[in-house]
């Protein structure tokens, strides 16, 4: 049977990715786990292997263009099996009508309402018969549900003929699995005094809570690379502070302490169960959780500070100002390049994300008064090294050593607190947490879980 080869969700902020290079064409032979296509994300290129042998029978995406996570890429075709241009056609409408299907259950109900009208208990299922090399029986619909709902087939009992697994059967499956995937995340917007504030929650419920506050001109999407990793563990919630990403821009409330309040404010909403929180900020996100922590300091648990602003009074002043023009693509290219030691982090993918956000209705003007409140005359205008020594919430401050937006130096203001901790990335700039994404979750994960 046919396989469908789907553009996969990396991170939990996900969207689209965008075609980089074919590395196999129509009429090509690929094997199984073989890289099959490069895909760029926000943040990285990976490869995409192929989930089986046979010839590449139809590409769906062009080199350098977009598509929806879950959009078809590729047919892989057995090597027996001869499929005409309008076969193609009717798997691809045949997955449409499954994915369609799968967003409409997932609308109308939550995990594990469905009746067991099929499963383990179902009258008259049987398991799922192999074919030859111990591949599981399944319709190619089912197959290529399994894969975007990440759903394992071998777990499935098919209800199909002969005990295949049909698309009913994987749509059920996905319907019974109670506890929220790592890779998957409930977007949800909680509005504070009015203003629509863009969260992204995950992780498993009443696990500890760890809130991720983005720094100046970032969003959500800046912890692509993090989310995962921590909802395995925790319960986590990634915001869009006011005038970033998808939250609202309102004409006021861009000073730290108006933040740090309107953060406050968002894990109250979400309930008691996230109180006190751990809080992860990097650079302006970091002194608003610092604040917050100064504020309210029995709402916060443990404090992980990325590059942190608030702790000693200097900053690029160019970089401001450059992020004070009106936005072009160049320009954020070049605002970028300052944020890593290694050029390759600067992808098109994420110079293109950052345009569009920074364009959106409202944008430029909210990180312009972000700017002014926080970092006017090119100097940082809050001073919160006296809420770290006296933090009683253990901290852990992370720093790339060539960071050129605010220096490594800075971090040294964590010695002062009674449970201070300072990480310094060598070769690593501004976002050690994207440069050496692996390392910090590893350092931070470890950080938060300790008693």
């Amino acid at each position: 049977m046919a396989t469908i080869v789907g553009m996969p969700k990396w991170g939990l902020a996900m969207k689209a990715g965008r075609v980089v290079h074919w590395l196999k064409r129509p009429g090509e032979t690929v094997r199984q786990g073989e890289p099959l296509v490069e895909i760029e994300s926000e943040k990285a290129t990976n490869d995409v292997e192929a989930p089986a042998s046979g010839v590449v029978r139809w590409l769906g995406v062009e080199e350098d263009d977009m598509a929806p996570v879950g959009a078809p890429l590729a047919v892989i075709a057995p090597p027996e099996e001869q499929l005409s241009d309008e076969q193609v056609a009717a798997l691809l409408r045949a997955d449409e009508e499954a994915r369609r299907e799968a967003a409409k259950r997932s609308q109308r109900q939550p995990a594990g309402a469905r009746a067991a009208a099929t499963g383990a208990g179902a009258r008259g299922a049987v398991r799922a018969a192999t074919a030859a090399g111990g591949r599981v029986n399944a319709s190619p619909a089912a197959r290529r549900i399994a894969q975007e709902l990440g759903v394992d087939l071998a777990t499935i009992v098919g209800t199909g003929p002969g005990g295949m697994i049909a698309r009913e059967d994987v749509l059920a499956a996905a319907e019974d699995q109670h506890a929220p995937s790592a890779g998957e995340g409930e977007e949800r917007t909680i509005a504070v005094d009015g203003v629509g504030i863009h969260c992204l929650i995950a992780g498993p419920a009443g696990a500890p809570p760890v809130v991720f506050v983005h720094g100046l001109g970032g969003s959500l999407a800046t912890w692509s690379l993090n989310l995962p990793a921590f909802a395995e563990r925790f319960r986590i919630c990634a915001l869009d502070l006011p005038g970033a990403g998808a939250s609202d821009k309102p004409q006021a409330g861009y000073e730290v302490a108006s933040l740090a309040d309107t953060v406050a404010r968002v894990l109250e909403a979400l309930g008691p169960d996230w109180l006190p929180a751990n809080l992860v900020g990097h650079s302006l996100g970091g002194a608003v959780a610092l604040a917050l922590a100064g504020r309210f300091p029995g709402r916060v648990r443990r404090l992980v500070l990325v590059d942190s602003a608030g702790l000693g009074p200097d900053i690029d002043g160019a970089l401001l100002g450059m992020m004070r023009e009106e936005p072009t693509q160049a320009g954020v290219r070049a605002e970028l390049s300052k944020f890593f030691a290694q050029p390759g982090f600067v992808q098109q993918a994420l110079v293109e994300q950052m345009y569009e956000q920074r364009t959106q209705p409202g944008a430029q003007e909210a990180l312009v008064k972000t700017i002014d409140a926080a970092f006017g005359g090119g100097t940082q205008r809050i001073d919160l090294r006296d809420t770290v020594a006296t933090s009683p919430a253990p901290v852990l401050v992370v720093w790339g050593a060539d960071d050129a937006v605010i220096p490594v130096s800075h971090a040294q203001a964590a010695t002062l607190a009674p449970q201070g901790r300072v990480e310094v990335f060598e070769a690593c700039g501004h976002c050690p947490h994207i440069e050496r994404g692996e390392a910090f979750n590893a350092l931070a994960l470890s950080f938060l879980s300790a008693t």
